[in-house]
Formats: structure tokens, C-alpha cells, sequence
């Protein structure tokens, strides 16, 4: 059995991740820091394992052990110090809050790049977190905005799942959802008219990147096996929505690239160690077969950034692969997705 440290260090990666953001904390961003004590009563301690399978494994010491480990931000999507914010852009009647997980640097800094244009616009904030057990970081920045003079505030959920336990827990704080996905928040509401922008899961933009990506992996497609690989929700029923939008993906870049095949999986990263090590063994098993066939093996992957995911995915294909390890937000197109959901969602409006 592996020791309690080497499994809290191993495991709090694997289950999080870190929304530490570099550069330290200005005042005027309005950073929150996490990393407190959490107070879990044993009826939520029981709604969270059932929510959440792979809390199974552990100790409720070692669950309480990785919620205090976690951070929730919230802020200005730029400082101004690059000069992004052009004057009397902080007040506005239209405003704009970005929600995602969070990352590691330099992905907080290029989620906060890829809104430069936006924010130089529009008064515009951010709420990075899983908001496991708070919605306070997401509060604050709402009220931001409204304190700016938003009228409409558009949310835009920058993640690359649409059926997972983060998109469900945001619809539940902003009361678009009857359960939550994790644990009760305060419920969000506001003055504001709150518009909605879709994911970018789902969206043509995302083929465009991963076949600019591919292609620049590619040595001759008619020869070649791409793999499309994602991080992927913890239950079956909602990672068969999410690959049925891959198998979109998987064509529409298929049929631009010219590849002899285009397969995709989720490895379904949170769900239990079984069911993500099926997976791995059929994407382990696809690989073996292109290799038999003649094939050269590259891959893609759906995160929005490099992170331990995408690092956890290399491994997962194996070395046989050329694997190209930057993430969607990375590409330039990522900006033309956010520009396009805003003006979609005012002109709806």
C-alpha cells in the first residue's frame, strides 16, 4: 500500500491540479487564495462520495486533506500592466465573467492573454476554482461587475466538457440547476441579466485547432493513425455525451487532414482507477493495431492548456506517438471562439 504522504502528494494532482497564479497578488485584481480548513459535516462527506466515486479510495482526512489544498481566485482579467484595458473600459453596462478550473502557470496567464482584445472592450472578470464548496470567489466577481455598472454580464464557461461535475456545479450556482455536483453553494443572483455563452467543447473552432495541431504533427496523413485524447467526465453516461461530439471533431478533421483514421477517447481522468485503466488499455490497444497495420501514431489532445493531464495523456498513448503537448487556448483561434460567443450572445439579446 502506498505511504499516506506519497498518496495525498500523488493523488491531490491528480484530483485537482493547482490554480496557483504567478506574479503574486494585486490589489486591485482581487485575488482569493485558498488552501483553508474545510468543515465537512458527515451527511456532506456522504453526498460527496456519492457524487464523486473516486473519493471511495480515500480517507476522509485525505478528502478533507485535498480541499484544503485547493484554491478558488477570482479578479480583473488583466492588471493593465501590458496595457490592455484602454480608459473607462472597467465600467460598462455590458460585462463580461470568464469561469474555468484553473491551472498552472503559464496557463493562467494565457487564459488571461487569450481575453486581452475582450477586456480592452468590455469591463471583465474571472473566477478560477472547482467552487467545490464555495461560490465566493465567483460572487465577488459577479458583484464586480455590477459595481462597474453591468446591466447584461455574459458567463462564458471556458472548459472542454460539457457534461461534466464543474459545468454542472457552475448551472447550480447561478441557479440553473436543481443539485449540485459537488456540495450545496450559495446560490448566485443578481441584478444583472445573465447571459450564457455555450463551452467551447462542441464548437468547429475546436477540429480547426486540433487539425492545425495534427497537421503539424503529420508526415504523410494517408499513412497515419491520429489519436484525439481527452480528460473526459467521472460517469458513462456522460462521457458518451462528450464522445459523441469527439466523433464530430474526428471527421470534420479527418476529412480536412486526409488521415487513413481518426480515433478519440476520454480516459475519464476522475473516474475510478478501473474504469480509467480500460480505457488506457483500448487506447493502448488501437496504437498496437495502427503499428501492425503499417501506420505512424500521432495525437491531440481537447485541455485548454499543458498541465499534469496533458502530461498523464502522453504517457497514456505511450512513446510510439508524436504527441503535440500544447493545449487549445494556446492557438490563436482560441481568441476568434471567445470574440464570436460574445457577439452571439449580445446580438440574441
Amino acid at each position: 500500500m502506498k505511504s499516506f504522504v506519497s498518496l495525498l502528494l500523488g493523488s491531490a494532482l491528480v484530483l485537482f491540479g493547482s490554480v496557483a497564479l504567478a506574479g503574486g497578488h494585486d490589489q486591485q485584481s482581487g485575488h482569493n487564495a485558498g488552501g483553508h480548513e474545510h468543515h465537512v459535516t458527515p451527511e456532506q462527506m456522504q453526498a460527496l462520495r456519492q457524487r464523486i466515486p473516486l473519493y471511495d479510495m480515500y480517507s476522509d482526512e485525505q478528502i478533507l486533506f485535498f480541499m484544503g489544498r485547493m484554491t478558488n481566485l477570482n479578479g480583473w482579467m488583466t492588471d493593465d500592466k501590458r496595457g490592455w484595458v484602454t480608459a473607462g473600459t472597467r465600467e460598462g453596462e455590458v460585462g463580461i465573467l470568464a469561469l474555468a478550473h484553473g491551472f498552472k502557470e503559464p496557463g493562467n496567464m494565457q487564459f488571461r492573454t487569450a481575453f486581452q482584445h475582450v477586456a480592452a472592450e468590455y469591463p471583465t472578470t474571472y473566477a478560477l476554482g472547482m467552487a467545490m464548496m464555495s461560490s465566493d470567489n465567483i460572487g465577488t466577481a459577479l458583484k464586480t461587475l455590477e459595481d462597474a455598472g453591468a446591466k447584461k454580464i455574459v458567463v462564458m464557461p471556458v472548459t472542454t466538457a460539457d457534461n461534466s461535475t464543474l459545468t454542472k456545479q457552475w448551472r447550480y450556482i447561478f441557479g440553473d440547476a436543481s443539485e449540485p455536483a459537488y456540495l450545496d453553494t450559495k446560490v448566485l443572483d443578481s441584478g444583472a441579466e445573465i447571459i450564457w455563452t455555450p463551452t467551447p467543447t462542441a464548437h468547429p473552432i475546436m477540429a480547426e485547432i486540433m487539425g492545425d495541431y495534427a497537421l503539424g504533427l503529420s508526415e504523410n496523413p494517408a499513412n497515419e493513425t491520429l489519436f484525439i485524447l481527452g480528460h473526459g467526465p467521472q460517469d458513462k453516461e456522460s462521457n458518451d455525451k462528450e464522445l459523441v461530439i469527439l466523433a464530430r471533431h474526428a471527421a470534420a478533421i479527418k476529412e480536412r487532414g486526409g488521415f487513413a483514421d481518426v480515433k478519440y477517447y476520454n480516459v475519464q481522468d476522475d473516474a475510478p482507477p478501473d474504469v480509467r485503466k480500460a480505457n488506457v488499455a483500448a487506447i493502448r490497444a488501437d496504437v498496437e493495431a495502427a503499428a501492425a497495420a503499417g501506420r505512424r501514431v500521432i495525437a491531440v489532445h481537447t485541455q485548454l492548456t499543458r498541465s499534469s493531464v496533458v502530461n498523464r495523456l502522453r504517457d497514456d498513448i505511450g512513446p510510439a506517438a508524436a504527441f503535440e503537448g500544447r493545449g487549445v487556448m494556446e492557438h490563436p483561434r482560441f481568441e476568434d471562439w471567445i470574440s464570436q460567443q460574445i457577439e452571439i450572445a449580445l446580438a440574441q439579446r
